[in-house]
């Protein structure tokens, strides 16, 4: 069988709950660059693309696709917990806002109506 390669959607802006490691990946799917081979003799769906490049797109229960830290394991969303079973995993790294070219950012609720 030939083999795939797992590709990552990376979210930097996120701590992990369990081990408090930056960051977190979100599998989308695993690309066949000269086709999946072998498999397609197992799963007829993919005898088409036998010889030919093929990305399997990566499930979740209903859609939802979870994420994981590259240090501890950890698996789940971001920010919240309890859709489609997945538990809350990670937090939001929320950042200060910055002043840009002397201006002052406003938050959303300091913005007045004109």
């Amino acid at each position: 069988m030939k083999e795939g390669i797992w590709l990552y959607t990376v979210e930097n802006n996120v701590k992990c709950l369990e081990c408090g490691n930056k960051g977190a990946i979100q599998e989308y799917g695993k690309y066949f660059a000269n086709g999946v081979g072998e498999l397609a003799a197992e799963v007829k769906a993919y005898e088409n693309v036998r010889n030919k490049p093929y990305m399997s797109r990566a499930m979740g229960f209903g859609g939802t696709i979870p994420h994981k830290c590259l240090n501890c394991g950890n698996y789940g969303l971001i920010d919240y917990g309890g859709l489609e079973g997945y538990k809350q995993a990670f937090e939001s790294i929320k950042e200060p806002l910055k002043v840009i070219d002397g201006g002052r950012q406003k938050q959303h609720s300091d913005v007045k109506g004109k």
